[in-house]
């Protein structure tokens, strides 16, 4: 619903002059306020141990989601990331000095700044927490996520927590009608006096009149969330940190995996047929289904690929398939790398039990295959494109890591645009904690990664060679397909430096010691469209990126300006760009750049928030199969 639709010319106006004014007072009162603010922040800091300030995901105008700012009021062992509404007792979780805070509302004080940066105004619909979804639906009707949200309100004044969700929609929808300098003057006045007789305050309550029961709304319950992924830990694969934050988070997280075996091919140690078929891992439940080890060859691979296929789909199909009470899954989710075919498991659960599921895209098919050297005119091709095509119609969301893959999914196999988001992989946390590089004669440029003919490690070597007069050294961190065939091919190259694949702990001590990293990809039109998890990694530590490589990271770089990048498969491009970086005196603010671009669009925080809304409250169309 718009605005416009909704407001007369006359308090478009109004609000336009209202924002104005609330800056100005914003500004003012935090002045006259300041005595106030330092001596809550001595009690707090005094009271309990943690930091002073709480913020919270909130829902803006036009239900653009900001950051809210709270004094806080709760013990730091609270449950993370759990708005207070959906703890069973927020009593036992709120410090001595935060039961006062937020009896007198002085907790929300802080918020004069989120009026000053012009994410809130002083009256108007309280700003929803970014998963009460059903009083953001509710207020759609009404228009009122559609005016900025205030430090108060008429809903506030007219019962606060006590209400019911369609109750407070109603009323912040009355607001909005009646939106003017004599609304806004009433529940100004009436907000003083609400907050002193402390009216309408329930801890626990964001808009359930019925909060003393131990139901909650349906859309706020904890899911049982299955997940199907042919890789899982002791595999290096980030959907291992995915289901233990959701475990922390609340949710029961089944995983149906295969037998590890990835990068090598070879069955890591205790592992196999009778070995560690069923385990908990971090608190996840992890089922392991039979898997022929990939080793090497095609024969083999295929066989690694069909075999975890088919033995997922038999285990969701059987009894021991369910959660910890007996029941069905709430849905089901896949991270799709290759192959394409993992997804059977989750399609068959779907068929049998009439569940939504989620697709997470890292890799795209049939195209992946192309970048084996596969061509679109073969019949491999042609079959694979038919499997992919019926394996994403089935899917009732997909979540995408490269804006490419949009146009993609919708041209090639028709998929609606409504069931395509765009999440973009993050780095793992011990990134973010790298130390930078010290000054030395030498500049080192680093690789990390799969090595495999799709990395086109190749162009490293080359460019190598070309700089072997340069005070510059190449450090190639990994393993793979490749690998064997490039350590020959360095042998000749005296500034290159294998070390095999690491363990993830031990990669942010290796970055720090890069003055920048390196990205590089065979060109390939459909390579082109992919964001390598690497360059995530990259950014969280705040290093300056040089690549050779094409499409969307390219295109990442080019915006981050956090680094140079030549064309896919060109050494001598790359070469240059690293000549040129060298004499750059300006290389730090490259770093600083990465690390801003990162901490925007790529923090682990922000990802989790958003697969999760998409887990526990996406409206998805469940299509029968």
């Amino acid at each position: 619903m718009n605005k416009q639709n909704i407001l007369t010319k006359r308090q478009q106006y109004y609000l336009k002059l209202k924002k104005i004014i609330d800056t100005i007072c914003a500004l003012l009162g935090s002045i006259v306020l300041l005595p106030i603010f330092l001596i809550l922040c001595l009690v707090i800091k005094i009271d309990s141990k943690g930091p002073i300030l709480f913020k919270q995901k909130r829902v803006g105008i036009g239900k653009k989601h900001f950051y809210i700012l709270k004094f806080r009021t709760m013990k730091i062992d609270t449950p993370k990331d759990m708005p207070t509404h959906m703890l069973a007792n927020p009593e036992q979780y709120i410090t001595r000095v935060g039961k006062f805070l937020r009896k007198t509302s002085l907790d929300e004080l802080p918020q004069i700044f989120n009026i000053i940066r012009g994410d809130m105004a002083i009256v108007g619909p309280r700003p929803a927490l970014w998963n009460q979804y059903d009083l953001i639906e509710e207020r759609d009707k009404y228009g009122a996520n559609d005016i900025l949200p205030g430090l108060t309100g008429w809903a506030q004044i007219n019962g606060r927590d006590e209400l019911e969700v369609s109750a407070k929609a109603k009323l912040d929808g009355f607001y909005v009608k009646h939106v003017g300098l004599r609304m806004d003057t009433i529940c100004f006045l009436r907000t003083i006096f609400s907050v002193l007789k402390s009216e309408g305050v329930v801890e626990g309550g964001t808009g359930q009149i019925n909060r003393n029961t131990s139901e909650t709304s349906p859309k706020m319950k904890k899911k049982r969330i299955l997940v199907v992924c042919q890789y899982y830990k002791p595999e290096p694969f980030r959907i291992s940190d995915i289901c233990e934050e959701m475990v922390r988070r609340g949710h029961e997280v089944h995983v149906v995996t295969g037998y590890p075996n990835y990068p090598e091919g070879i069955l890591y140690e205790g592992y196999g047929k009778g070995k560690k078929i069923d385990e908990i891992i971090n608190g996840v439940k992890v089922h392991r289904c039979y898997t022929v080890p990939r080793e090497t060859g095609a024969v083999k691979r295929m066989l690694n690929y069909y075999s975890y296929a088919i033995s997922s789909v038999k285990y969701v199909l059987s009894k021991e398939c369910k959660a910890t009470d007996g029941k069905s899954f709430d849905v089901a989710f896949c991270n799709q790398l290759s192959p394409v075919m993992m997804a059977y498991a989750a399609m068959a659960y779907k068929k049998k039990y009439k569940v939504p599921v989620i697709m997470y895209c890292l890799d795209l098919w049939p195209e992946s295959l192309i970048a084996g050297g596969i061509t679109r005119e073969s019949v491999l091709y042609k079959y694979y494109h038919r499997v992919s095509k019926n394996i994403y119609k089935k899917m009732d969301k997909i979540l995408i890591t490269s804006r490419m893959f949009s146009e993609y999914l919708q041209n090639e196999f028709g998929i609606e645009k409504e069931r395509i988001e765009y999440l973009p992989q993050y780095a793992e946390g011990i990134f973010e904690k790298a130390k930078q590089k010290e000054t030395t004669e030498t500049f080192d440029f680093m690789f990390a990664g799969n090595i495999g003919a799709i990395q086109s490690v190749d162009s490293i070597i080359e460019a190598a060679s070309l700089l072997k007069e340069e005070p510059v050294r190449f450090h190639i961190i990994g393993s793979g397909s490749d690998l064997e065939r490039l350590e020959k091919l360095g042998e000749k190259a005296e500034n290159v430096i294998f070390y095999g694949r690491r363990p993830l702990e031990e990669m942010p001590d290796f970055y720090a010691k890069a003055d920048a990293m390196l990205i590089t990809l065979q060109a390939d039109p459909v390579l082109s469209m992919t964001l390598p998890g690497k360059v995530q990694s990259y950014m969280a530590v705040g290093k300056p990126i040089i690549g050779a490589i094409d499409g969307e990271t390219k295109k990442v770089i080019e915006d981050a300006k956090c680094g140079y990048c030549g064309k896919a498969e060109d050494a001598k491009a790359l070469s240059e760009n690293i000549k040129q970086f060298i004499k750059n005196p300006e290389k730090g603010l490259m770093g600083e750049n990465a690390r801003a671009y990162y901490e925007q669009h790529f923090e682990q925080g922000k990802f989790m928030d958003q697969l999760e809304t998409v887990i526990i409250g996406e409206r998805l169309k469940n299509r029968d199969v």
